[in-house]
């Protein structure tokens, strides 16, 4: 008898789950710790009648795991990467499929997929002449449908990617569990479907038992030399390592944000008989927007009660807390549009404040770069073989990652201006770094440059350097170098 899911995977799944939850801001359905006002209702039961609100409707945190998923992702590929191929055929077939896949979003959710549940998983597929616009895409895939199958002897070596769902579908006259299974191995795709009996696999069924697949083919040759399902991890669990000190945040603020409620109201004390009695209770009671405290004294004057709170611990246990959440994301102050109060930095400056999060970017663009390259070939690979026109197998070689920093013009062409005059680049090297455009843009550039530079003036004949001398010739004897009275001037 086998389960659906795995028991083995269900740890890895249940941290999905609640990093879902952790990154949508739901704290409270995370944990079911959080203090809140309930808690106080039963130590002061006047509490009740001012705060009947719930933890679950205050949005008070500062929802940290969204914060680091979206830099992270911005700094990776907020900039689209260019990729570029070596012939017209080739950067037509990378056009088609960046196009198709719409591939700078997909990157993008990818990217944050990868912090949020520290794996990204992506798959490369044909649509066929069934859909408008056939060809190969490239796909976001939930890391919770896929099951990796590892090497024993390397756990770093993925032998066959099973990616496995669950659905509903009515069958004859009954609502049938069935589960959709595609085995992913080098050069070939296998596609089962079993009948499910609660989360127990009952038995295999025909593909066309379900109306969905009744057009696929249990065994497809892809004509890749490896599996189509590229899965991308993490090398930090993020998620993992902040989580404790996120929820000691969330505590801290949700607390001093309660306790600032309770004394939000004002507190007065005075004579008893300033009170009024209820006829239909028989209490005494003020009518006042507040709490009021009876003295049994007529000789003393109504007076508000001041508070103290003493929340300069809190606030400073939550600086550090947030300091801590910074070394370990390594992200900086700069990268959350802090730059130093304000103050006007040049781009290498900002550079150097955002060193630590540009490391780890870099690090998270190393851990992209090679299954990216390996996706755009396979996706050629089907178009070249499923016959799409103008379609050629490319191999990408090198991918223009970009930082996400916006550009200090003036600054970047003052360098570049440098470089030219110390003789250290060329004219065409610096327009397309400048311009971030190919050499051929470049070129068309550099020519439309030399056409508009006026017509340098002739030079002058020597009768009229002559003229300009008054007509004297210059003296060999006073030339710098060489001449027959070189002597003269030792």
């Amino acid at each position: 008898m086998q389960i659906f899911p795995p028991p083995s995977e269900n740890e890895r799944l249940k941290i999905y789950e609640e990093n879902d939850k952790l990154y949508s801001g739901d704290f409270h359905l995370v944990w079911r710790d959080l203090w809140d006002l309930q808690d106080l209702q039963s130590v002061d039961s006047t509490l009740s009648t001012f705060f009947p609100t719930p933890y679950g409707q205050r949005k008070l945190e500062f929802n940290w795991f969204l914060v680091v998923c979206n830099v992270y992702a911005d700094f990776l590929v907020s900039e689209p990467p260019r990729m570029l191929g070596g012939t017209s055929n080739e950067q037509l077939t990378l056009d088609n499929i960046r196009m198709r896949s719409n591939l700078d979003v997909m990157l993008y959710r990818a990217a944050v997929n990868m912090i949020k549940y520290n794996h990204a998983v992506l798959k490369v597929r044909f649509k066929g002449a069934e859909y408008k616009e056939p060809g190969s895409v490239i796909e976001n895939i939930k890391p919770s449908i896929w099951f990796p199958i590892v090497n024993p002897d390397n756990e770093d070596d993925i032998t066959a990617h099973v990616l496995a769902w669950t659905f509903t579908e009515q069958i004859g006259t009954s609502q049938a569990k069935l589960l959709k299974v595609e085995i992913h191995e080098p050069g070939v795709i296998f596609h089962r479907l079993f009948w499910m009996n609660g989360n127990v696999i009952d038995h295999e069924v025909a593909l066309n038992t379900s109306r969905k697949y009744a057009n696929l083919i249990s065994s497809v040759d892809t004509g890749v030399p490896y599996p189509l399902v590229f899965a991308m991890q993490n090398p930090t669990d993020d998620f993992k390592n902040i989580k404790n000190l996120v929820h000691e945040l969330v505590t801290r603020i949700i607390k001093v944000a309660s306790i600032l409620d309770i004394h939000a109201r004002p507190l007065l004390a005075g004579p008893d008989n300033m009170l009024t009695t209820d006829m239909e209770t028989g209490e005494d009671a003020l009518l006042l927007n507040g709490r009021f405290f009876p003295i049994r004294d007529p000789q003393n004057k109504p007076t508000y009660i001041t508070w103290d709170g003493k929340l300069n611990s809190s606030f400073t246990e939550m600086d550090k807390v947030t300091d801590m959440l910074y070394k370990v994301t390594d992200l900086t102050p700069a990268a959350l549009g802090d730059y130093s109060q304000g103050m006007q930095v040049s781009g290498s400056a900002w550079r150097r404040l955002l060193v630590r999060t540009l490391a780890k970017t870099s690090r998270l663009r190393t851990v992209f770069d090679i299954p990216l390259k390996r996706m755009m070939q396979a996706a050629s690979v089907l178009d070249f073989n499923g016959r799409v026109p103008e379609s050629s197998v490319v191999t990408l070689h090198t991918i223009g990652w970009q930082d996400g920093l916006p550009r200090d013009m003036k600054e970047d062409t003052a360098v570049e201006q440098a470089r030219k005059n110390s003789g250290l680049t060329s004219k065409l090297s610096s327009i397309m770094r400048l311009d971030d455009c190919t050499k051929e843009e470049a070129e068309e550039e550099l020519a439309r440059m030399k056409a508009e530079i006026p017509d340098a003036p002739r030079e002058q004949s020597p009768i009229g350097a002559r003229l300009r001398n008054n007509g004297r010739q210059p003296r060999a004897d006073l030339t710098p170098e060489g001449g027959e009275h070189s002597e003269v001037m030792k």
